[in-house]
């Protein structure tokens, strides 16, 4: 686990991590262009890393009509102006472009070997993709990587499951020209088995997938465990078949019956299940049964079902496997009504726990469009087109990258003559900077330095007073300290003499207050009491009675008490003596 705590011990790190981390730091505020070209859809997303996740900042999906798809020349013109038109309306001049790979020369394929080395086992790799590549394919055009996928003990000792991309070097080469005439620099080119992964990584799914993505001439079945691809399989059906087998049973109604009518009949009915059998689905060529749609679409359809239980029945077996955890589909296909449906149905047999359409949103942190305000329903229509999008564009793109190391290098050459180019002028600007700031203030020191002396010298008869001063202040305080030592501690004198006044009776006159200097102070108290005869002694006790309750005083005693006999009033003197508390 990443632990938050931030540790300078741990700033120590290589050049290149160094160099990576500058680089993200750099590129994070460039623009990440994606390009998914399929057989029916063109696909471009723009996409911007922020500090929580990845933002989809703006996208375009375009159709191929039908009668351009099988037409190389205009179907290449037709994509070049769409990508320059997007653009022009983005205004994009340069960026980070990443695209999707596909084709005749791509090949996925997954080995078991024993544990090797990193340098034993990509010889391993390459012995092993020999034998699976066609005969007629040369090893030195095929660039190739690969990646472990999961580790099996067993009597024989260690094996890996290793899963190897290999792509004709022509067709990289060709997708690599394709993004520089755009004058994107080509960053991440993946193919779409391990861009799906990265895309399940980003979700965090977990434990074993199965995905389905749904193209138009070809579906790709592939399985991953924690993200990672495990096995790629393609099979020849997709939503164009689906599309003809509608279109026979719409020109029963109407020659009249284009592809584009069948196609627009198989986006809002889709597949008719249960009651849906016996509806009638109205077009503008007449009325037809859900049963009779049904019936048309049953042969690719049961097709369908064979090669997928085909392909999970091997992967089970290969891999040893009981059971997935969920299995995904996705891609233009999967916007088929009640596919999830009739797959769930018919793959029941199979212990897939459920199997539902995949939803790429989750993996961006939000979306915003620059030129109108889309609904929320019309951008969940549209993300099974960019499924793929999703999973090239965020982060890494995927465990390969199939971009050519001298590519690469080049980039990274590039990349340092740009930082050269950016930096050098800023800083030898900042030194200039520097330079002139310090040699200003060296300039304002010297003068202060300066005018300090000369203050200085005027100020030493004053420093000397000052410290004849502090030399008879520290005397008299020592005096002061040993003052307070010889007389000890004294009460609070103040409180004492306060409390004294608010504890007398008004009958009561003190003649004599007389404090002898022992430890514990004692106080000693004369005084005359002026009243009726029989109140006298009552009044003297009172008094005493108070000075005991006083915090102030303890230990009170009357020492003396006598009577004026030849008094022309009644009073009588006294003597008390008391402790004082301190």
């Amino acid at each position: 686990m990443k632990k938050n705590k931030f540790s300078f011990n741990k700033i120590k790190s290589s050049p290149k991590k160094v160099f990576s981390h500058l680089k993200s730091f750099l590129l994070a505020t460039q623009n990440t262009v994606g390009v998914d070209i399929g057989y029916s859809y063109i696909k471009i997303a723009q996409f911007q890393k922020a500090r929580e996740g990845y933002l989809l900042t703006n996208y375009q999906i375009k159709e191929i009509p039908f009668s351009v798809r099988d037409n190389p020349r205009e179907r290449n013109a037709l994509i070049r102006k769409f990508i320059d038109d997007y653009f022009s309306q983005m205004k994009i001049r340069t960026s980070l472009g990443r695209i999707v790979i596909e084709g005749g020369g791509v090949f996925i394929f997954s080995f078991l070997l024993p544990m090797l080395s990193e340098k034993d086992l990509r010889g391993a790799v390459e012995i092993e993709l020999r034998k699976k590549l066609p005969s007629h394919i040369d090893m030195r055009n095929i660039y190739l990587d690969y990646f472990i996928t999961d580790r099996l003990e067993d009597t024989r000792g260690i094996q890996l499951f290793v899963t190897c991309i290999a792509v004709d070097k022509s067709l990289i080469n060709k997708n690599l020209d394709f993004l520089k005439s755009f004058n994107l620099r080509p960053v991440v080119m993946n193919t779409s088995a391990d861009a799906l992964g990265n895309l399940l990584r980003m979700m965090q799914a977990k434990d074993y997938i199965g995905l389905m993505d749904i193209g138009a001439r070809k579906s790709v079945l592939n399985f991953y465990h924690r993200g990672l691809l495990q096995f790629s399989r393609e099979i020849p059906i997709g939503g164009d078949h689906i599309t003809q087998s509608i279109l026979k049973v719409l020109q029963a109604l109407s020659s009249q019956t284009s592809f584009e009518d069948a196609e627009m009949f198989k986006r809002q009915c889709g597949i008719p299940l249960g009651e849906e059998m016996g509806n009638d689905f109205y077009t503008d060529l007449g009325v037809v049964k859900g049963e009779r749609i049904y019936a048309g679409l049953r042969p690719v359809l049961e097709r369908l079902i064979t090669e997928i239980s085909r392909t999970v029945t091997f992967y089970f077996r290969t891999y040893k496997m009981e059971k997935l955890n969920v299995f995904y589909l996705t891609g233009g296909g999967s916007r088929i009504k009640n596919i999830d449906r009739f797959l769930s149905t018919n793959l029941k047999n199979f212990s897939i726990d459920s199997i539902r359409k995949l939803d790429p949103l989750k993996a961006i942190k939000g979306w915003f469009d620059i030129e109108v305000i889309r609904q929320e329903l019309v951008m969940e229509e549209a993300a099974p087109h960019l499924s793929l999008l999703f999973g090239l564009c965020i982060d890494k793109g995927g465990k390969v990258n199939l971009v050519p190391p001298r590519e690469k290098i080049e980039q990274k050459a590039l990349f340092l003559l740009f930082l050269f180019r950016f930096f050098f002028p800023i800083l030898c600007i900042l030194t200039l900077v520097y330079y002139g700031f310090n040699y200003t203030r060296k300039l304002i020191y010297t003068t202060i330095l300066e005018r300090a002396k000369k203050e200085i010298v005027q100020l030493t008869p004053k420093v000397r007073e000052i410290e004849e001063y502090f030399k008879l202040r520290n005397l008299l305080k020592e005096r002061e300290n040993l003052l307070k030592k010889a007389m000890g501690p004294q009460p609070l004198w103040w409180g004492v003499l306060k409390e004294l006044s608010n504890i007398t009776p008004e009958e009561i006159i003190l003649s004599r207050l007389e404090i002898e200097p022992r430890i514990p102070k004692q106080m000693y108290l004369e005084g005359e009491v002026v009243g009726e005869y029989t109140r006298l002694d009552l009044i003297i006790s009172q008094f005493t009675l108070n000075l005991s309750d006083s915090p102030y005083f303890s230990n009170v005693r009357l020492i003396s008490s006598e009577r004026a006999m030849f008094s022309t009033v009644p009073k009588a003197k006294f003597g008390i003596v008391c402790e004082l508390v301190y």
